[in-house]
């Protein structure tokens, strides 16, 4: 009986030194920029980090070296649900890159048709042009998305089909 007591108690302080060891090696994790890692979350299409670090209030507006925002970064990417994080959060819609590029556009040319969709909803403008005086539309229409351009076109009920 008092080996296993002697047994549990050492048990539990190692788990206790243990736990102080990792404790430590987390604050020391902690000293990068929480705007990267809220882009680099992005980038993995890791949603609970994503989560936790808007809940604590990170920026969703913050840019990499490209002027990319998270929520162009998911609309490269392709992942609704990330957007849709994103979203929750009210980033501006229509900032833009170095490019003069919008999460719109970039959704338009990696053809994202439910980010497309997650953006017009938000209200994102579609005349906007980036630094090659393009559209929305027009990049939909020069990477042969017609879906996409059909979508971006339906306000002034014009579509398009494509053959091939």
């Amino acid at each position: 009986m008092k080996s296993l007591l002697t047994i549990i108690i050492s048990a539990v302080l190692i788990s206790l030194s243990f736990a102080d060891t990792l404790k430590g090696e987390t604050v020391q994790n902690t000293d990068i920029r929480i705007a990267e890692n809220v882009i680099e979350a992005v980038k993995d299409i890791d949603i609970v980090s994503l989560n936790v670090l808007l809940a604590e209030d990170a920026s969703v507006d913050t840019v990499d070296e490209a002027g990319n925002t998270p929520l162009m970064h998911a609309a490269k990417i392709g992942n609704p649900r990330m957007s849709r994080i994103i979203l929750v959060h009210d980033p501006v819609i229509d900032a833009r890159n170095n490019e003069g590029e919008t999460a719109l556009m970039i959704a338009a040319r990696y053809g994202a048709f439910h980010i497309v969709e997650q953006l017009l909803n938000k209200g994102a403008d579609t005349s906007l042009k980036n630094s090659e005086s393009l559209t929305a539309r027009d990049i939909a229409l020069r990477n042969g998305h017609p879906d996409i351009l059909n979508l971006l076109s339906s306000s002034s009920e014009e579509t398009y089909s494509f053959s091939r």
